[in-house]
């Protein structure tokens, strides 16, 4: 059992180094490889066990910065941040537990290496990270995917999403065993230049079509530690911080401040709103995107985003944090986190269906934080949005990974939407990226700083924008039908 904690978080830790900051990309293929590797050569119980204690670990490690959050920030008790990481590292590696048992009884019934690891471990592992991605409201974090948005494989992102490029990986990863293996080699290292002289093939397809018009923009970084964002002594200085950001930005076609970048309800500052209304108009800047929470008609508080200077709309968040931004517990918890000064107020979530928000004729997709690590969250407002807007506030996991992580998630919607991503956060990064998912410019993080530059609205629509997931369900359905067929087939082959 020690030989297996030892090695199971020594493979957790090299998986997690594929993603960034560390972006040691070829790790998390070398990982699924032994992984599958493991799955061959035990039982299913014992593959359960192990593949278990790597998805714990995995998580406990990739996500270590929630103890910022829980502890540091929101004061809560240091055993009880090792305890919600637990819960949460627990819950998640049930889903790879269940691949590990799925690929080990797979093999054990049809005593075929070259079937499970062309056809049904790959499906099945991606299939499993599609399902963590939506059950319990989704918890994508570490999709094997997302490791390569820097990387040729990420050409396959347009046309199924992050979840097509997971497959593409696990297949490699499975052919590469089978070379190790010295089973059907050559065959095998065919299938691997096949796989990469194909995307070196579709990298270079432009599926969306820039406008010939060319928009000027500006990314405010408020650096606001978290600490201070709710003091009362800190109000004002905020206030001033972002007001003043905008006296440099004469003739700037759009301006972007971060998530809840004004800690006030908007009807509480009514004032300081329109006196931005009046700056915009010295400085003839076309419109303000800016984070802020609002109020419904029935007192309900919603995490939003509004615009100024033009015709003014507002976005709510409609994906919100789990025990983050509300608590789906019951009232004796609630009451106690009370208690205990803790967070436990809900946010509201807002409509499905909401207006976009416009620049000149354009629309653009908004979203807020967490919401921007789900890739059908943005296909609502597909094929009419021309750019993505993202504001986030990661002031909560301090100088951590986290920035780095989530901003690689980020990165991955405008390469399956083929649309710029204009991204503002509070102590994230900052950034614009292009459509291809290269970062145009960037800002040094936890630094006040403004980030200007130029970006296109786009139009036409990837493939991934027009069926979503769905592609990859009903391509990994029939994989896994084929794979089992075939299986099916040898078995009674070999009875005859």
């Amino acid at each position: 059992m020690i030989k297996q904690l030892l090695a199971s978080s020594l493979i957790a830790l090299f998986y997690v180094s594929g993603f960034e900051p560390f972006g040691l990309v070829i790790a998390p293929l070398f990982c699924l490889a032994y992984l599958f590797y493991f799955a061959l050569n035990h039982s299913p119980k014992k593959t359960a066990i192990f593949y278990y204690l790597f998805g714990f670990f995995c998580f406990s490690i990739g996500l270590y910065w929630l103890y910022i959050s829980i502890h540091i920030v929101s004061g809560a008790p240091l055993w009880l941040a090792i305890l919600l990481i637990g819960v949460l590292s627990g819950v998640m590696a049930l889903f790879y537990c269940l691949v590990g048992f799925i690929i080990s009884y797979a093999y054990q019934l049809f005593k075929s290496k070259y079937l499970v690891l062309t056809l049904l471990a790959p499906a099945i592992w991606t299939l499993s990270e599609l399902l963590r991605g939506y059950a319990f409201t989704g918890f994508p974090w570490l999709t094997v995917g997302y490791s390569q948005s820097s990387t040729l494989l990420s050409a396959w992102a347009p046309i199924g999403g992050v979840y097509l490029v997971s497959f593409i990986v696990s297949l490699i990863a499975g052919y590469c065993l089978l070379i190790s293996s010295k089973i059907r080699p050559l065959l095998s290292l065919f299938s691997v230049l096949i796989i990469i002289g194909s995307s070196f093939f579709i990298r270079p397809i432009e599926w969306t079509e820039r406008v010939d018009k060319e928009f000027s923009v500006a990314l405010v970084q408020g650096a606001v530690a978290q600490e201070k964002k709710w003091l009362t002594t800190e109000f004002i200085r905020t206030l001033t911080l972002y007001r003043n950001s905008l006296l440099n930005l004469e003739n700037t076609n759009l301006v972007i401040w971060p998530e809840v970048a004004i800690p006030a309800y908007a009807e509480n500052v009514k004032g300081y709103l329109d006196e931005l209304e009046s700056i915009l108009k010295q400085q003839n800047i076309d419109l303000l995107m800016l984070g802020i929470n609002t109020k419904g008609k029935n007192g309900e508080v919603f995490n939003s985003v509004i615009t100024l200077g033009g015709d003014n709309r507002e976005y709510h968040k409609r994906h919100l944090v789990p025990f983050g931004e509300y608590f789906p517990v019951p009232k004796f918890i609630r009451e106690w986190l009370q208690k205990m000064k803790l967070p436990h107020r809900d946010i509201s979530i807002g409509p499905e269906v909401q207006e976009m928000l416009k620049l000149d004729q354009y629309f653009i997709a908004t979203s807020i934080c967490y919401e921007d690590i789900f890739g059908y969250e943005l296909l609502d407002y597909q094929p009419l949005a021309n750019v993505l807007v993202n504001v986030t506030n990661n002031a909560w996991f301090g100088e951590s990974i986290a920035s780095s992580q989530h901003f690689q998630m980020s990165r991955m919607r405008a390469i399956e939407t083929g649309r710029y991503l204009l991204r503002s956060t509070n102590t994230g990064i900052t950034a614009i990226v292009m459509p291809d998912g290269n970062i145009q410019e960037e800002l040094e993080p936890y630094n006040f700083s403004i980030l200007k530059g130029n970006f296109y609205p786009m139009k036409d629509e990837t493939p991934y924008s027009r069926f979503g997931d769905l592609f990859v369900i009903l391509l990994m359905t029939l994989i896994m039908t084929l794979g089992c067929f075939i299986g099916i087939l040898r078995l009674k082959n070999k009875n005859v």
